[in-house]
């Protein structure tokens, strides 16, 4: 099984490969030279034959794989939470208004959010079912409530 990370950065390559050969077949490239002219200039010449049109169709190229959540996953939601919390229990503690036991017990809490939201996501292709990022929105609020409350 793959992880998230593995997973996208996949797909993130599929996409770009894909946009990339639409791109290419769209431009053409420069092979469409007649005489050493470009094609505009047999317009300018009075060449107006439009029955031969030889300009490829874009190529367009699916991806096998498409991410549920690329950008604004639950996931990234949940860790970015937690690494605010992180910062402010950092914070707190500089200042000293946690004592160390305080400190390593709310980090083991922030660890043990940030590992199940993780373990859920890779065990289901990188997204958080609804149910799941419900109640880890709740620890990791009730963990912010904990570091307001203690310092």
């Amino acid at each position: 099984m793959f992880s998230f990370a593995k997973t996208a950065a996949i797909s993130a390559i599929f996409i770009s490969a894909s946009v990339g050969v639409a791109l290419a077949g769209s431009h053409g490239g420069d092979d469409h030279h007649h005489d050493g002219r470009h094609e505009h200039d047999s317009f300018m010449r009075g060449d107006d034959d439009i029955t031969n049109d030889d300009t490829p169709a874009p190529v367009f190229v699916v991806p096998a794989y498409t991410p549920a959540h690329v950008s604004g996953s639950r996931l990234e939601t949940i860790l970015t939470e937690l690494r605010t919390d992180n910062q402010r229990m950092n914070a707190d503690r500089a200042r000293g208004l946690l004592t160390a036991g305080e400190y390593h017990r709310l980090r083991a809490e922030d660890a043990q959010i940030r590992h199940e939201a993780m373990a859920v996501a890779d065990r289901n292709h990188g997204a958080i079912p609804t149910p799941r990022y419900a109640a880890l929105q709740n620890e990791a609020q009730r963990l912010q409530t904990e570091i307001r409350r203690m310092a």
